[in-house]
């Protein structure tokens, strides 16, 4: 896919996610009695017409023709895309009456929504009434910001092949932990040089890394076999197997991530010689035998080593063969700390033993690992609402491993609902878990009107929240509820002159600080339209859970930031409170003082 096209998605995506909380409940399904079949109903249209000009914003103004522009509307779900002509002008016309976010995009700028007041921020609705015409629309594209610099081996000369990405610091699951920026990994070109372009404004941590993870084997020759060589000769070559291998190593030159430097950007900053010396760290062997519980080799059994931190630049599994004997084998293990698990073959297999491993400078040998039954937890799914309940089989429940370091491999499977809404989840590893998100119905309107409503662990409410499985204390019952009731909070924010306030971002958070997990349904964002009023969360899977929370309006919102429990400790001094009860719409304005 062309880099335009990309582009034209992120945007699209962006302005999506900007209005998913805005949209009502979609209409019935239509069925032909023989297929069973959706059928597809016109896009929306109606006499309303909006345009505008797409500009630079690095203080020239600049017109830019051929760029991608996209309009979405928040309830009748009308979505549009054009191009701009030489001047940077775009029309869209046959509009339905609704509240319109319009994004463009463009490379090597970066895409922007009209009314946002930096990159990557949601913009301000434009509300559209019937037949109405809107003029003058501004979108404004910044420049992309890069990263460049060379990286060298452990003798000063430059690294070819090497993957140099981008990481940033998230809160996620409470824990503060680096992940992918979005951009790259990029590999050096044959000067060990690099170079990450269209980023936005923030803090980047570079790293850079080795693809092929094993040991360095380089061919010791003679003078002799030089010689022979530029003679044209065939020589014998003899292998030589360092004890060493390239670690990820973070900006300016250090193997933790806890003592990498960050780099920030500003917009349209070019940071060059950002330069990074790979370091040969000692390689480590990982050795053990795996037993069943009668003490026999389980010859039969998979092993693998997964790196256990979720902060670590490569996030890799390795696998080993079990021998006839019992026995496995890791050789050119990189320092660090890594998940051993052991699962007895077959695919209906429940026997498995995990260990923790860690590599620093020596080998880990004599790893005794012992086969025993995975846990089975038994849990029952309910349905609880006003109208017609959805079969109860057939059903899985989502289930989420919070444990860095899991294999997919080693992850618990969730089975399918029988008709009594019971089910098993099999092959459960002590670890931490999120129970509960949206269910599939398939084609059918169930799936925006069911969302969860209760997670009830051993007598204990975890709506939405982590919970801990020990082996010798599992949960004896497990009861998920789903309901067809919907929360809401929407309202109008103004200024003190009662003039529409649509610059402000709304945040909607929890008054309980648990909740404050990275992704958590109970934070949400909104940015009120050019009226003033904004709408938070909707029916089904986009419902804002009952309970008590606190809304207030910021000025501007950095990526992900909603979810920094320290963003949000600073702004409950300033924030509303708001009590929502099951079902309940609630309408809160809010005046900018």
């Amino acid at each position: 896919m062309r880099r335009e096209s990309l582009a034209a998605v992120g945007v699209a995506s962006l302005l999506l996610a900007g209005v998913a909380a805005a949209r009502s409940p979609a209409p019935p399904v239509a069925q032909t009695p023989a297929r069973d079949a959706r059928v597809i109903a016109p896009p929306p249209s109606g006499a309303a017409t909006v345009s505008g000009v797409v500009t630079t914003a690095d203080g020239q103004g600049r017109p830019l023709g051929m760029a991608h522009v996209v309009i979405v509307g928040a309830s009748t779900g009308a979505l549009r895309v054009t191009s701009t002509d030489s001047e940077g002008r775009f029309t869209f016309a046959g509009l339905p009456a609704d509240r319109y976010v319009v994004g463009a995009s463009r490379p090597p700028f970066l895409g922007a929504v009209a009314g946002a007041r930096r990159p990557a921020r949601p913009g301000t609705a434009i509300v559209v009434a019937e037949g109405q015409v809107i003029a003058n629309v501004a979108i404004r594209l910044p420049p992309g910001a890069a990263i460049a610099g060379v990286i060298v081996d452990e003798r000063g000369q430059p690294a070819t092949g090497v993957m140099v990405g981008l990481q940033q610091w998230r809160v996620q699951n409470g824990e503060r932990v680096l992940v992918p920026a979005g951009v790259g990994p990029t590999g050096t070109d044959e000067r060990g040089a690099y170079r990450l372009y269209g980023l936005t404004p923030g803090e980047y941590f570079v790293s850079a890394f080795r693809s092929g993870g094993a040991g360095i084997t380089p061919t010791v020759l003679s003078d002799a076999d030089v010689d022979a060589a530029l003679k044209g000769a065939r020589i014998a070559q003899t292998p030589v197997t360092l004890a060493g291998t390239y670690a990820p190593v973070y900006f300016p030159g250090t193997p933790r991530a806890s003592d990498a430097a960050p780099v920030v950007l500003g917009v349209g900053e070019e940071r060059l010689g950002i330069d990074v010396r790979l370091q040969l760290s000692r390689i480590g062997r990982v050795e053990g035998v795996v037993s069943n519980a009668d003490g026999q080799p389980a010859a039969n059994a998979q092993v693998l080593l997964a790196v256990a931190s979720a902060s670590s630049a490569v996030q890799m599994t390795m696998r080993a063969r079990v021998m006839p004997d019992g026995r496995f084998s890791f050789m050119n293990v990189a320092p660090g700390s890594y998940t051993l698990l052991a699962i007895a073959g077959g695919p209906q297999s429940d026997q498995s033993a995990s260990a923790r491993v860690d590599i620093d400078g020596s080998d880990a040998t004599g790893i005794q690992l012992t086969l025993g039954p995975s846990l089975t937890l038994a849990a029952r799914l309910v349905f609880s609402g006003t109208g017609s309940q959805p079969a109860l089989a057939g059903r899985r429940v989502p289930l989420k491993t919070l444990t860095p370091g899991l294999p997919d491999a080693g992850a618990p499977q969730v089975g399918a609902t029988r008709a009594d809404g019971t089910f098993e989840i099999t092959r459960v590893s002590p670890g931490r878990y999120l129970l509960g998100g949206p269910l599939f119905f398939g084609a059918s309107n169930d799936s925006v009107i069911w969302a969860l409503e209760s997670v009830v662990v051993d007598g204990r409410d975890v709506t939405d929240l982590p919970f801990d499985i020990a082996t010798d204390h599992p949960p004896k019952s497990i009861v998920v509820t789903y309901g067809d009731r919907w929360q809401q909070i929407a309202g109008r924010l103004s200024q003190r002159s009662g003039a529409a306030a649509s610059d402000f971002t709304m945040v909607a958070f929890p008054a309980d600080g648990a909740y404050w997990l990275s992704g958590s349904r109970r934070i949400l964002t909104a940015r009120p339209g050019v009226d003033g009023r904004y709408t938070m969360a909707g029916p089904g899977p986009l419902t804002l859970p009952p309970g008590d929370y606190l809304l207030a309006a910021v000025t501007d919102l950095d990526k992900d930031e909603q979810f920094d429990p320290a963003f949000l400790t600073s702004l409950m001094p300033l924030a509303v409170p708001v009590k929502l009860g099951p079902g309940e719409r609630k309408v809160q304005d809010l005046v900018i003082k």
